[in-house]
């Protein structure tokens, strides 16, 4: 199954680390593999005090 996320556009992700694990702000070791990853855009928090913010059009 493929499961795509909105992870990839906020602006909190970090480059993967191991080469593989998804990494961001919330999460600096690695999303945790229970993650609930639906409504990520409406969610009020994903951890740590960290929420989804959509990354400016010029940020890779």
């Amino acid at each position: 199954m493929i499961c795509v996320i909105d992870c990839a556009e906020c602006k909190h992700i970090l480059p993967l680390k191991d080469g593989w694990l998804i990494c961001c702000e919330a999460f600096p070791e690695g999303h945790p593999m229970n993650f609930d990853y639906s409504n990520l855009k409406q969610r009020n928090e994903c951890n740590n005090g960290i929420r989804f913010e959509q990354k400016e059009k010029n940020q890779k």
